[in-house]
């Protein structure tokens, strides 16, 4: 019996096929601020993150912004240059010491 149990869960198992996909994300009136490492962040975060939801992220170091993109390439497979994580940790720090993000006009 307990052979043809482990025997059924040797079986093959129909493949899952996942349709191709992609979506557009609403406009965000808020626009990232100037500075050394926008591009950075531009081409490697707003394919998945809204600038609102980045500038309203808690104030962290710049360690943990490089542990925070890190963890998008490892666990989330985010297209992210590494070479590009310096960049984008100092301009999330430097953008978040000047406090609350800009309002849309």
């Amino acid at each position: 019996m307990l052979l043809a149990l482990l025997l059924a869960g040797c079986e093959s198992q129909p493949q899952v096929t996942f349709a191709d996909a992609s979506i557009t994300p609403p406009d965000d009136p808020i626009e990232l601020p100037e500075g050394p490492g926008r591009d950075a962040v531009l081409e490697n975060c707003t394919a998945c993150h809204s600038p609102s939801t980045m500038l309203q992220q808690p104030r962290v170091s710049r360690e943990k912004w490089e542990s925070i993109a890190n963890k998008m390439i490892e666990v989330y497979k985010a297209p992210v240059d590494e070479a590009a994580i310096p960049a984008i940790a100092d301009y999330m720090v430097a953008v978040q010491a000047r406090g609350e993000p800009q309002q849309p006009n």
